[in-house]
């Protein structure tokens, strides 16, 4: 009886640690992308601070002022650019639209389709008014949720033992020395992620940006980076960065964005089979199949944001899983298995 009644209370328990875990998954998935950030700052910290002599805080301080000034530097420079391009384009494709319209009004069944085209656009038209203050409380919240994610990463990067003494002590003081090695390991996987990651978004911004400017695309430098922004996310931010491109294309011309088009597949192909191999062997490697069923799971459950940090969160938890479940549990029960 006694086994039974602390089976049901285990049982209990774990029932109600996940119910609670599953109300706050996006508190923790946004926990997750903090912790993410403040590796990043601490490791690029920590390297300037073993190379320059500097403290560590002044280090830090270094890394945030240079990432601050070349985001408004950025935004500086492209930033007007990139709005009136984006209204040009606008104009560029609805003025396209007009001329498909006209072109397929007087001809038999296409005449049909027009209509019933021009009816949707015009009622998505007069309904877009009813989206518009949900679209700006989703923006106010997501800024939000941005500024808390940044402020918590920069308070993790600032003192990172502190938060890591005080997340051991919820572990079995006999555990607590591995416990600091996985989660030391765990923030180093994350930090040569991000390293690998980031120097493949500049080599495929670089590679999309020349093939855009010799096919003579329009904005073909704000293009460029938006696509290698959007390489943050394996496979499937490759295909949400040629979208841009290809419609900037279709405006020009038909053939044009055909070109874009096989322009993006054969830098794809060469950033899978040839860039990509070659930054993980000095960073780490995730099995391509693992990578997709985890932001299709991620993204499925959590929306964008579970997209976005899909990869590096499965990164972090095969790192636990190799050292916690592989090398404590079932290496080390083989070993005592082969001494008997």
């Amino acid at each position: 009886m006694k086994d039974i009644s602390r089976t049901l209370r285990i049982t209990a328990i774990g029932l109600v640690l996940i119910i609670v875990l599953w109300g706050l998954r996006d508190i923790l998935l946004l926990g997750f992308a903090a912790v993410l950030i403040a590796c990043v700052l601490h490791g690029a910290g920590d390297a300037l601070h073993r190379r320059s002599g500097l403290g560590e805080g002044w280090s830090l301080l270094a890394v945030v002022l240079t990432l601050l000034l070349g985001l408004g530097a950025l935004l500086f420079w492209r930033g007007t650019v990139i709005a009136d391009h984006v209204s040009q384009m606008t104009d560029q494709l609805s003025l396209q639209l007009q001329q498909l319209w006209q072109q397929m009004s007087g001809k038999g069944w296409t005449a049909l389709l027009a209509q019933q085209l021009r009816s949707s656009v015009e009622s998505a038209g007069k309904n877009l008014s009813g989206y518009v203050p949900g679209v700006a409380s989703s923006v106010l919240g997501i800024g939000g949720s941005a500024l808390v994610v940044v402020a918590t990463a920069l308070f993790l990067a600032i003192s990172p033992r502190r938060y890591i003494d005080g997340a051991l002590r919820l572990v079995p003081i006999g555990w607590r020395p591995r416990g600091r090695e996985v989660m030391l390991e765990i923030g180093e996987t994350l930090q040569l992620w991000f390293v690998g990651q980031f120097v493949d978004m500049v080599i495929v911004a670089v590679l999309v940006g020349v093939g855009l400017f010799l096919l003579g695309v329009p904005m073909a430098p704000t293009l460029a980076l938006l696509a290698g922004l959007l390489n943050f996310v394996p496979y499937v931010g490759a295909l949400a960065g040629a979208v841009p491109a290809i419609l900037v294309a279709l405006a020009q011309s038909p053939s044009l964005a055909l070109w874009v088009a096989l322009l993006f597949i054969c830098v794809q192909t060469l950033e899978g089979n040839v860039i990509a191999p070659l930054i993980q062997r000095r960073t780490i490697s995730l099995l391509p199949a693992l990578t997709i069923l985890s932001q299709t799971v991620l993204g499925t459950l959590f929306g964008a944001v579970g997209l976005v940090v899909a990869t590096p969160l499965t990164a972090a938890m095969m790192t636990a899983v190799r050292m916690i479940y592989i090398e404590d549990l079932l290496e080390r029960d083989t070993g005592a298995q082969d001494g008997r």
